[in-house]
C-alpha cells in the first residue's frame, strides 16, 4: 500500500514507538523507511553569554546522528530497507513540523507516522504540536502514534 514511509525521531517514548509501527508497517508492506531528525535550531541564531554555539550545534548534531543510527540498526534487525536524514537547516522559530514536510516531499515518503506526546492546555498552547501541525498542513496521511499513558 505504501511502498515509501517517513517516520521522525527525537529520542522521546512516543517517537520510539512511531518508529516501531513504522518498522512494523514497512517489514509488512515490503516498504522503505526514511528516519528524520529535525534540529531545531531556531534559538541558535541569538547569542547567549557564556555560551560557544558551535560546541553545542555539534553536540545537537551528534546526539541526532547517535538516534538514526540506532534507527537503522533496528530497521535491519527487521529486515527494513532504511534511510536516514538529519535536517540541520536554519527553521523558522519551531517550526519542525514544516521541516519533517519538507522531508516528506524529498523522499517522496506517502506516509508520515510521528509520536504525539499528547499534551494538553497551557502545555500544548505554550509549546505547540508538531503532530498537529503535520496533519493540517501535510498531503500525504499521517499516522499519529501516541504515548503510552503516564502513570498515575
Amino acid at each position: 500500500m505504501y511502498s515509501k514511509i517517513l517516520v521522525a525521531v527525537d529520542g522521546s517514548e512516543s517517537a520510539d514507538r512511531a518508529l516501531a509501527e513504522a518498522l512494523h508497517l514497512a517489514a509488512a508492506m515490503g516498504s522503505e523507511v526514511t528516519v528524520v531528525h529535525v534540529i531545531d535550531n531556531s534559538y541558535l541564531r541569538y547569542e547567549v553569554g557564556y555560551v560557544d554555539l558551535t560546541d553545542l550545534r555539534a553536540s545537537l548534531l551528534e546526539g541526532g546522528q547517535s538516534l538514526l543510527d540506532e534507527a537503522k540498526a533496528k530497521a535491519a534487525a527487521q529486515q527494513v530497507a532504511c534511510k536516514t536524514l538529519i535536517v540541520d537547516e536554519p527553521l523558522a522559530l519551531g517550526d519542525v513540523a514544516s521541516a519533517i514536510e519538507q522531508a516528506a516531499q524529498q523522499t517522496r515518503a506517502e506516509l508520515i507516522v510521528v509520536g504525539t506526546h499528547g499534551r494538553r492546555g497551557m502545555r500544548r498552547l505554550l509549546m505547540g504540536s508538531v503532530a498537529e501541525g503535520l496533519v493540517r498542513q501535510c498531503r500525504q496521511p499521517v499516522l499519529l502514534v501516541h504515548a503510552p499513558p503516564a502513570a498515575a
